[in-house]
């Protein structure tokens, strides 16, 4: 008998179960605390910035003051000995001004730049005052109109030029005096220094397009069909504009001294 050949069946391959894939272990460490804000009356340069703060808000009040007699109600012209003392009282605040400024700028270091662009029309301001009157006469009677337009262009240029460096320097470092412990106040001090600074700058732009279309041969356009009435009340309102950005610096002044008492 032959013997039948049968190929032997392979063994069965065993079922593997799919091995299963631990869950991640939820982290039990508890989430790190927040820091925690220090009260600004607490951080290290609060005593100088508060005796800073306040000052400057004190120097303000007497300014407007001073301008409100000296200008507004022309006590100057009335009566010459009042307006001596007020011109020079007006120079001691502007003065004291710039000695708080330097002094804040220990706490915030952008202050220091305020005071330089403060500092050079208080220096000028003397030799100007020097100037005798009367020489004054001479040179403008004999110089032509149109060279003295171009020295009040350029000094007015330069003079607003020098006020908008100093509000934007002085106004950023308030801000800079909060940043990190009040970002609220610091960015309303941020905001009002970006509309002092757009003020002051239309306010020296508008003199200065007078002054610019006086020198031009269009001038007697502007001064016969009622544009330069226009131009008058422009400056007029963005002068009443600026007198109320200077009433909000006060308040803000007033309110920065308190946070850092």
């Amino acid at each position: 008998m032959m013997e039948n050949n049968q190929t032997p069946s392979p063994a069965p391959v065993p079922e593997v179960s799919p091995a299963a894939v631990p869950a991640p272990a939820e982290s039990t460490a508890a989430p790190s605390p927040a820091l925690p804000v220090i009260p600004l009356r607490e951080l290290p340069n609060a005593p100088l910035l508060h005796k800073g703060f306040q000052n400057l808000f004190r120097l303000g009040i007497a300014n407007i003051v001073i301008n409100l007699l000296n200008n507004t109600f022309k006590l100057g012209d009335k009566i010459p000995a009042l307006g001596i003392v007020l011109s020079a009282m007006s120079f001691a605040v502007s003065v004291l001004t710039l000695f708080v400024l330097w002094k804040l700028s220990a706490a915030v270091p952008r202050f220091r730049k305020a005071v330089y662009f403060n500092l050079l029309p208080l220096i000028v301001l003397p030799f100007v005052t020097l100037f005798n009157i009367s020489s004054g006469q001479e040179w403008i009677m004999a110089s032509d109109v149109s060279a003295i337009l171009v020295v009040l262009i350029i000094l007015l240029g330069l003079v607003f030029l020098f006020a908008t460096l100093a509000a934007y320097h002085q106004l950023t470092a308030c801000a800079e005096a909060f940043d990190g412990a009040d970002d609220a106040m610091a960015a309303k001090w941020r905001s009002l220094c970006t509309w002092q600074v757009v003020i002051i700058g239309a306010l020296g732009a508008f003199l200065i397009l007078i002054l610019l279309l006086t020198l031009s041969s269009a001038s007697f356009f502007y001064f016969y069909n009622g544009s330069l009435t226009v131009l008058l009340l422009l400056i007029l309102a963005i002068a009443i504009a600026l007198g109320v950005v200077e009433i909000i610096e006060l308040v803000y002044l007033n309110r920065s001294a308190k946070l850092f008492e």
